[in-house]
């Protein structure tokens, strides 16, 4: 098994013995206990809060995230890391639109629309279908920007904005985190030469969110509070509907960068000021940002798992309709999250269940989410054969088999 499929834990193990610790020393310097630290090890109980695996990181001295989490995803059958539109996506960026031709802003548009619209609904292969897209979309919206003069060019550069923010979704979720900073920034700078502000926002969303997968999550909240105090001073009293949405979205992201350092305070205030924002706003879906009271209930949900909070997750959980979810997106880290939760309180069937679920909605999700495959490898693990008949089909679908 290749070093990208290990357990959380075996990776801490290896690193800790590269750095020549004990178990004992590591547990001190983690500050958690010697019992705690090799059930760690041993994959029988995970690292719960992304801000302990930071700190694991750094005393292990692991410059790099994903070196502990594996991502980026592992060796793929034909031999490859990641995506096999990857590459493609990547040429597309790079060539900055060079040798594309323009096909008009109106059809520009539909076709922007089409891909978000493929990642946002169900689909058993919407990670292929989506970088299908990309590869013939960035270059198209490039050559779009390159030829437009006068109106049209604002709504050019805005179209642009939408392209790269779910290039930037896209290229997050099949771990190739640096073209996600390289789209990231490419959104926010077209949305600000379109002199949008509502589209700056979720552009600096966007951007908060490759930051945070880069483990930089300080950084991630600075983005996210600056766009709030931005976009706060033009909301007003009669707000947009878009704006006051894109509004609510940064609020939830804060709330997550919150949880993500342990400030538990803020992530709950800035749960409820979404909460009070989302009452006013309904389910929404403008700039492809999901925002509404079920993504706050989810939202809920992921905060008190990134705190360390399960059993109230759980509860929450077994509370929560996500059907009503406006993206895939959401009801797939639904889904995953309750899984989790599920495993850690040993209740595998459950878990199962909700993994079940993963599958049905897009089966490529297993494949590259490493959440998701994580938590099937626990499941893997602990499995019992009478839970062993519906596992397999996730383990084949994931990769994870023999």
């Amino acid at each position: 098994m290749e070093i990208d499929e290990w357990a959380i834990g075996q990776r801490i193990a290896q690193y800790r013995q590269r750095r020549g610790l004990t178990q004992d020393e590591l547990a001190g310097l983690a500050g958690i206990s010697l019992s705690m630290m090799k059930k760690i090890e041993a994959g029988t109980r995970t690292v719960t809060r992304f801000s302990q695996l930071v700190l694991f990181a750094q005393i292990l001295r692991v410059s790099d995230l994903r070196e502990l989490t594996g991502v980026p995803m592992s060796l793929m059958p034909a031999g490859r890391r990641g995506h096999p539109a990857a590459d493609a996506v990547r040429t597309a960026v790079l060539e900055r639109g060079h040798g594309a031709e323009p096909v008009g802003l109106a059809r520009l548009q539909r076709l922007v629309g089409r891909a978000w619209g493929t990642w946002q609904e169900p689909s058993t292969f919407r990670y292929d279908a989506v970088g299908q897209h990309l590869t013939d979309v960035i270059g198209r919206a490039q050559a779009q920007i390159d030829a437009s003069t006068g109106d049209e060019r604002r709504p050019a550069l805005a179209t642009a904005s939408a392209v790269y923010q779910l290039a930037r979704t896209w290229t997050k979720r099949v771990g190739e985190y640096d073209l996600s900073w390289v789209v990231a920034d490419r959104a926010v700078a077209c949305a600000v030469d379109a002199d949008d502000p509502d589209l700056a926002a979720a552009a600096a969303w966007n951007l908060a969110m490759i930051l945070s997968a880069q483990g930089k999550t300080t950084q991630a909240r600075s983005v996210v509070r600056y766009a709030i105090d931005q976009l706060g001073r033009l909301v007003g009293d009669q707000p947009a509907p878009a704006r006051l949405a894109a509004y609510g979205g940064l609020h939830l992201l804060g709330a997550t960068e919150a949880a993500r350092e342990d400030d538990a305070r803020d992530a709950w205030n800035l749960l409820d000021a979404a909460a009070a924002i989302a009452a006013r706003t309904g389910e929404t879906n403008h700039h492809r940002m999901v925002f509404g009271p079920t993504n706050v209930a989810l939202h809920r949900i992921s905060t008190a798992i990134e705190l360390g909070r399960t059993r109230e997750a759980v509860e929450l959980i077994e509370r929560t309709d996500a059907r009503n979810a406006a993206s895939v997106e959401r009801r797939l880290t639904f889904h995953i999250d309750a899984a989790r939760c599920y495993t850690r309180r040993d209740n595998a069937v459950a878990a199962v269940h909700m993994m079940g679920r993963v599958l049905h909605d897009s089966r490529d999700e297993l494949r590259y989410n490493p959440i998701a495959r994580e938590t099937l490898r626990q499941l893997a693990a602990r499995c019992t054969p009478s839970i062993r008949v519906d596992l397999d089909p996730l383990l084949e679908a994931a990769g994870l088999t023999p």
